[in-house]
């Protein structure tokens, strides 16, 4: 009976909390920008409160319990959302950006978050799937779902080849390198002519499905949605299964290994640990998402150019890595989509843009250096061996 009432506690208690993170991300979308800041204000507030007073842990405890109630609560807003918000065209826009972004910093999250490298060339990733796709649909008249199939392909076979030497250094001079290609990529964009050199690509084609254009819009139980609202259910339709392919890694061997690679490189090697290997695979993997978001990006924008894919743009994706909290995938995506929706409404500052963007992040990771969301440490039982069927309890530092 205590039992019941204690998992009937935990129920309530994800379900609480989940709402409330649904009405607390609606407000942050839909209020000005004094309001959004107050709200991530206050949410940040809450967070550390929250931990201070030792009551953070039985809340990851009960989501842990109870994770498809909560699952359950964020579809269901979701896809609620463009209702919610009245087929606002803009608020939309936001939204799928943010959603565009998110799949962005799973990716980087892989690098940055679970094997500790640190990525200045994201926007280089990101801009490989764009231009490729692009440049595949409006020259050479290929389908935007192939073109963007390509993207994904192309920046992953990017990432390899860039990795397999960029991998013969660490640390900071990692980071040095990824900065060289990120300069690199932004050069070659700005003076190879057939890749729109500053002028960028326009008139990228839509998708389309079954002869219907994602620039229409669309009559859903009798309220007409903007044409966002197609990239919107899409982008978030793939930023789920972006989500359930990290987290599946992350509880996989894999994350095991990226994370055992984080803490202590050459412990990790004594234990077996193909380093190359393993640090290859973050590097292609996060460089796929990154160009499969770019893909999204050229063809729900229709046009791109190498301003989309500088060096602050990368700088962007790292923020909202620590700002969400590193190594940990629900926290990348709520970095992701608070720091668009502020990025967003900040537009009105115009040159004073990025200095008060600048100043907002500071501050939060000075209050908040983890990250709103911080990786927890890994809890694992009865882990089975395949010789002597014994049972162990292995502990790692890690979400």
């Amino acid at each position: 009976m205590q039992r019941a009432s204690f998992a009937s506690k935990n129920s309530l208690v994800t379900l609480l909390v989940s709402v409330l993170g649904c009405v607390f991300l609606y407000f942050a979308v839909v209020g000005s920008l004094t309001m959004s800041l107050t709200i991530i204000g206050l949410g940040l507030a809450v967070i550390v409160f929250s931990e201070f007073m030792g009551k953070a842990e039985p809340i990851h405890t009960a989501f842990g319990e109870h994770r498809s109630l909560g699952i359950a609560v964020m579809i269901l807003f979701v896809l609620a959302l463009p209702f919610l918000l009245n087929g606002n065209n803009y608020l939309l826009h936001i939204v799928v950006m943010g959603g565009i972004y998110s799949i962005v910093a799973l990716g980087l999250n892989f690098q940055m978050g679970s094997t500790g490298m640190v990525n200045f060339a994201t926007a280089a990733f990101f801009g490989t799937g764009a231009y490729t796709s692009a440049l595949l649909a409006a020259k050479f008249s290929i389908s935007p779902w192939l073109g963007t199939v390509s993207g994904f392909l192309m920046a992953a076979v990017l990432g390899l080849l860039f990795g397999i030497p960029a991998l013969k250094t660490r640390g900071y001079y990692l980071s040095l390198v990824t900065m060289a290609l990120q300069v690199i990529f932004t050069l070659m964009i700005i003076n190879t002519s057939w890749l729109g050199g500053p002028n960028g690509v326009p008139g990228i084609p839509a998708y389309s499905l079954a002869g219907f254009s994602f620039k229409t819009s669309i009559m859903l139980f009798g309220m007409k949605l903007p044409y966002q609202a197609n990239y919107y259910y899409l982008v978030f339709g793939l930023l789920g299964l972006a989500v359930l392919v990290a987290a599946r890694l992350y509880n996989s061997h894999v994350g095991l290994a990226w994370n055992a690679i984080e803490q202590d490189e050459i412990v990790a090697v004594t234990q077996g640990i193909n380093q190359t290997k393993v640090k290859l695979l973050a590097f292609a993997l996060g460089a796929a998402f990154a160009g499969l978001a770019g893909a999204l990006y050229g063809h729900y924008t229709s046009f791109i150019g190498v301003e989309n894919f500088d060096f602050s743009i990368s700088l962007i994706f790292i923020c909202m890595v620590l700002l969400g909290g590193m190594d940990n995938v629900l926290g990348v995506v709520l970095g992701a989509v608070l720091l668009t929706i502020v990025d967003e409404k900040l537009r009105d500052f115009a040159d004073y843009r990025m200095l008060m963007y600048s100043l907002i992040l500071i501050i939060i990771l000075l209050a908040r250096s983890q990250g709103l969301l911080p990786k927890r440490i890994r809890k694992y039982g009865k882990l089975k061996f395949s010789k002597n069927k014994a049972t162990s309890n292995v502990r790692m530092g890690g979400n």
